[in-house]
């Protein structure tokens, strides 16, 4: 019986003149944002709180505890999706959600950024956290981060 349903759908297939199509607009797996500070500090702290929103209401994450991070980078662009990167492993690797975030970001005179931050937050609840989208990774897709006028614009986009 099986035999015969997979020839019926192979005889189909061969005589069919459409193979395939491309589904426009049913799916979403990105989703991009922008993010604004006086400062590169202010800018990767509001790039976090966008990609922390993404995946959880914010309100109702409480700042219980914080864990150090640094990181190092030669490309100022890739140390932002390094640093949204690492943030988006503790939701994944320690079920931890993150509001608040202190950094400080500085350039050395070999030209290398230096970003230490405190990241505060606290465990998944879902009793408490209205989850939202599943954040894979924040991407170099149009990525986007300059200096501005009147501050500072990232724009990054994020693969759910």
């Amino acid at each position: 019986m099986v035999v015969k349903k997979q020839a019926k759908q192979a005889s189909t297939l061969k005589t069919s003149p459409k193979k395939f199509k491309f589904l426009e607009n049913s799916v979403t797996a990105e989703l991009a944002f922008e993010a604004y500070g006086r400062d590169l500090n202010e800018v990767f702290s509001n790039a976090a709180l966008a990609t922390m929103e993404t995946m959880v209401h914010l309100a109702a994450v409480l700042p219980k505890q914080s864990k150090p991070i640094k990181l190092q980078n030669k490309d100022l662009k890739s140390l932002l999706i390094d640093f949204l990167n690492e943030i988006i492993y503790y939701k994944d690797a320690e079920q931890i959600f993150l509001s608040k975030f202190d950094i400080d970001i500085k350039q050395k005179p070999d030209g290398v950024w230096l970003l230490s931050a405190k990241i505060h937050g606290e465990p998944m609840d879902r009793k408490r956290h209205l989850l939202r989208a599943d954040v894979k990774a924040a991407t170099y897709h149009m990525l986007e981060l300059k200096k501005e006028k009147n501050g500072w614009l990232a724009r990054v986009v994020l693969d759910v």
